[in-house]
Order: C-alpha cells, then structure tokens, then sequence
C-alpha cells in the first residue's frame, strides 16, 4: 500500500488522515496462538531443514490476529512497505531479542508514556484525563496553543488541556524525558514530587501511549514534531530501506523525514520571525523539531546535541555539545553552549552523595561513565545550558510565540546499562524532577508567569530487569546463521538475512526467491525456534525449558493490508 505522504505547499496544506484503534482482544493467560501450539520443539538448531512447516499460509494470518488488536494496529501504524523490514517478529512477552536491553515493542512497557501539559494562563487546569492520547496529538495541541491553523495526519488536539486558552504563549516549550515511561515513573513513585504536585494545574493524561512500534527513538520524536505515525513521516526504525540499501534514518540530515513537522510551517508561516531550536542528545532526536532550512522557505533553527561523529550506534554521545556535519546545512549551532560552567561541581555532587568523595556514583567508576557525563551530573547541566540558550537567543522575550523543544537523555541510557529496576534509575528520576523544578523557577523568573507553557512527555518506556521478568535474552545470531543455513543453499556470496532487529527482519527477497523460497517459509520456521535454539553464547536454558517456544508471531509485513482483523489498513 503506498505511503501517505503530504507535501505542505502552503503553511497548511494538509490531507487529514484518520487511524482508528479497535478494541484491545486479550488471550486467556497461559494460552497459546493457534500457531505454537501446533509447533513441536526441534533441539538446538531449529526446525529441521525437511521438516513440515509447522503452520500454513492461512494460519499466519491467524497468528497475526490472534495477537492482541492494538499491538498490531501499532505494529502497522510503523510501518511502511517501502522502507521497513520485511518480516515482523513479536517474542513471547517478557522475552526480547538482541542485547543492550532494548524498549521496542508493543507492549505496555514500551509504549504506555506520562503526558502532561502544564501552563498557568494557557492550559486548563484539568488535572487526571482519562481520554486515551498518543505521541501523534502534540503537535495538533501545539498548533491550537500557538493558534495556528495546522491539522496532523494522524493526532488530534488534546482539547482538554487548552480549553480556556485566550492567547498563544510567548514560549512553548516541549520536554522529552527519553525512555521516562509508566513503568519508570510508577517504579519510582514517591521520586518525582514536584511534578506531581504540578498535576492538579495542569492536564495529565492517564492513557497515553506512543501509538505505534518499534518503539524507538528516531520515529517516535518524528511523530511528536509531525503529528504523523510512520507510515506516514517514514522514520520507521533507526534501520530503514533506501532502495536496495540499508541506512540510517539522519544519514542525510533530514533528508529522509517525509513530512513536515509544525515548527516548519509555523516558522515558515511567520516570516522564520520565531526563535526555534532544541537541546538534545543526538541526531534521532531532531524528528520533533524538524528540517530547518531544508524545508523551503526555512532557516537554520538554533541546534545543541552530543553526537559522537563516526560512531557505530545511533545513541552514541561524545565529549563536547556540537552538531554533526550532515547537519551543518540545515541548522545553526550556538558555540557559547560549550562554555556553559559547573559540570564539575554536578559531578563532585553525585560523587559525594553517599557520603565521600571516592570517584564513584553508587558503585560505578565515575571516570569511565563519559567523566561523568553518563551519571545524574548531567541533569542540572543540560539545565543550565537550556536556560543560557533561552536568554542568549531571546526565546520567549517577544510577543511572537517561539518552540523550543528538549531531550533529557538520562533515563535511557540508565535504562540499557542498569534497567527501571536499579538505584541509579531511581537517582535519575529524582534528578529529573528536581531539575524540571529548577527549569519552571527560570522560566516564571526569565519569560514571565503566565507567559510560558509546557508538555512533558516520554518517546518510549523501558525494559523491566529481566532477573525481576524473568525474560529470556533471544539471541539474533543463531536466527540469523540458521535462516541462511535453511533457505540459503545456491552457493552464492549473497545472503537472505540483511539485519535483525528487536521486532523485525530485513531480508534479501530476491535471493531469498533465487532459491526457491518465500518470506511466508522463513515466518513458519521463526515460529518454532526454542529456547534451546536461541540461546546466548555461554547461557545454559533448564532442561525443562529448552523446548520453549519464544516467538508468540511472525509474518511477512506484507500480510497485515490483508488481514481480516486489521480494517485500519484498508481505510
């Protein structure tokens, strides 16, 4: 099915597109699909390579639908056929694949998000909303603060939070705390006070939810600054095809987001007279901001991020604030950021917060988390940076309404070393509460009361401790080597398995045909991998779970337009 795609000739030149949610179907407990229990375990190399497919054409789409409706309706709102994987993959729950203790999925952990909207003056002081609202409804709600006439593809405005509001803010700030899920946030319930004390006068969102999966961080910040799914803005994954190719979603700057966010047509709209930028972590997280000067008509919107340059993983963070050269084009770096002071006192504070001064936080090495910047030092830091950036370049100083949009990193990355579960998280929430206390004192004190607004959000959630779960650790290798193993027999240097991703799989559908075979074979023979197939190099599964099955779906991204269950991909 094509993509839906709008190109905004004019500021709001806009096709509406609607994604409706059907009702959650749950599976009994303990129960299987239809597909696993047909399935019979095969030892440690998987299905053998003349074996039965253990399930037919038809019973793949029982699988799919046997899933619950809103994990597959998330699972196709991020998805596009022409640039993501082409076999969806859904571990039995709380299992995953891959290492780094990934957040992607459709589950609750991964997807249930705080959503708060806090502005004396400007949102309605409606406390607990029990609407549910996904990531897609931002930036419409942004757009009725500001006044201005933009209507999203997928979002809707959060009508609850702005009713009342006379006048646009001189300032609309919009706060990501990445990774700061539900499951974070009710883990750690009695480490954020100030902002539930902020609760009763503003709009907190009881049922918000990313919306779609994978749940990463490139597309879910895009569908916060376009008010579009994936299917639409096309950042499907932080691995996404470009014709034959596999890249990543900013190796063209933002080249490969195809829809506009609202701060390109409300800058653009306004003559680019209002101050717009973000303070982030990485490039990925530039979704929610936009294209800068790329879009027409733009200009280089103000850019602070940490990316280390050359790096193998998209989250990886370098020394120094500064902006990756695909992107010098399109935005404007302010130096002065880098000579921000006091990341030694914030590091001296976490060091001594047990009591001495020995190097360590907790009982980490101090030194070797990036000279600290990978503790809570970096909270009260990336504070103060955000708020010599508001007064050196005038945000909120005018009558002209200006977006600024931030991401506080912190919470993620305690999330793939340490898990929700940890002590360091719990420093990590204490510090983001703390520090957005900090933040609305210097914008009462800086913009004015009454002259600011604000909604705090999360991109995704995260794993829980799989020693807390109980989850079982996929390992992508195996998978990767048996598929080649099975359905890769004609000799050649061209293998059928591209990448493997935490919910997907990127195959080479022309050698995979070459030799005789269909993404429809490859998904059965997923569906009766085991345990004991599976496991981690050096991990040794129970004898009474080496035939566990650990993959409750598979399929061909293809199947989901066709199925029965799945009316919202043939609307």
């Amino acid at each position: 099915m094509p993509s839906r795609r709008v190109f905004a000739v004019l500021a709001v030149l806009f096709v509406v597109g609607t994604a409706c949610s059907g009702d959650e179907v749950k599976l009994p407990e303990g129960s299987r699909t239809p597909a696993t229990t047909a399935i019979e375990p095969t030892g440690s190399t998987g299905p053998e390579p003349g074996a039965e497919p253990p399930v037919s054409g038809a019973s793949l789409a029982s699988v799919a639908c046997s899933m619950p409706h809103e994990w597959l309706l998330r699972t196709w709102r991020g998805n596009s056929e022409d640039r993501s994987a082409e076999i969806q993959i859904l571990p039995i729950e709380p299992n995953y694949v891959g290492s780094g203790l990934p957040h992607v999925g459709p589950w609750d952990y991964a997807q249930d998000i705080p959503m708060f909207w806090y502005g004396p003056g400007h949102i309605a002081p409606a406390g607990e909303v029990e609407r549910p609202v996904t990531l897609a409804g931002i930036a419409p709600t942004a757009a009725q603060l500001l006044g201005f006439p933009f209507r999203a593809i997928d979002g809707s405005p959060m009508t609850e939070a702005i009713a009342g509001n006379q006048t646009p803010p001189r300032l609309l700030v919009t706060m990501v705390w990445d990774a700061g899920g539900r499951n974070v946030l009710e883990r750690w319930r009695n480490d954020w006070p100030y902002l539930r004390s902020l609760i009763p006068q503003g709009a907190w969102y009881e049922h918000a939810t990313v919306g779609t999966s994978p749940t990463s961080t490139a597309q879910t910040h895009a569908t916060i600054g376009t008010g579009a799914f994936p299917d639409a803005h096309l950042i499907v994954a932080h691995k996404l095809r470009i014709g034959a190719d596999l890249t990543t979603p900013w190796a063209k700057g933002p080249a490969y987001l195809m829809e506009p966010t609202l701060a390109d047509l409300y800058d653009r709209a306004m003559g680019n007279e209002p101050v717009v930028g973000e303070v982030g972590t990485v490039s990925i997280h530039l979704g929610m901001l936009g294209h800068g000067s790329m879009w027409g008509g733009g200009d280089q919107d103000i850019v602070a991020i940490r990316e280390k340059i050359g790096a193998d993983t998209l989250g990886a963070e370098g020394s120094d604030w500064n902006l990756a050269p695909d992107l010098v084009p399109y935005y404007r770096f302010p130096e002065y950021v880098n000579q921000v002071g006091g990341f030694g006192k914030d590091v001296r504070a976490v060091d001594a917060n047990d009591g001495q001064l020995d190097g360590r936080w907790r009982t980490n090495d101090i030194e070797a988390l990036l000279q600290g910047f990978d503790t809570p030092a970096r909270i009260p830091y990336q504070t103060r940076v955000i708020e010599e950036m508001i007064r050196r370049e005038g945000f909120g100083a005018d009558d002209t309404p200006d977006l600024l949009y931030v991401n506080y990193k912190m919470i993620d990355y305690i999330s793939h070393v340490w898990t929700v579960n940890s002590p360091e998280m719990q420093d990590a929430v204490q510090g983001q509460d703390a520090a957005l206390e900090t933040f609305v004192d210097f914008l009462n004190a800086t913009v004015g009361q009454g002259q600011w607004a604000m909604v705090l959000t999360a991109d995704h959630g995260s794993i829980p401790d799989p020693k807390v779960t109980g989850a079982f650790q996929i390992a992508a290798t195996p998978i990767q080597a048996g598929i080649n193993a099975r359905f890769d027999t004609d000799g050649d240097e061209t293998h059928i398995v591209q990448l493997i991703q935490p919910t997907q799989i990127f195959v080479n559908e022309t050698e995979l045909r070459q030799n005789g075979h269909t993404l429809q074979d490859v998904s059965e023979w997923i569906l009766g991998l085991t345990k004991a197939d599976t496991a981690q190099p050096g991990v040794t599964v129970p004898a009474d779970q080496a035939d566990d099955l650990v993959f409750q779906a598979a399929f061909p991204s293809t199947m989901m337009r066709h199925l029965p269950c799945l009316p919202e991909a043939r609307s």
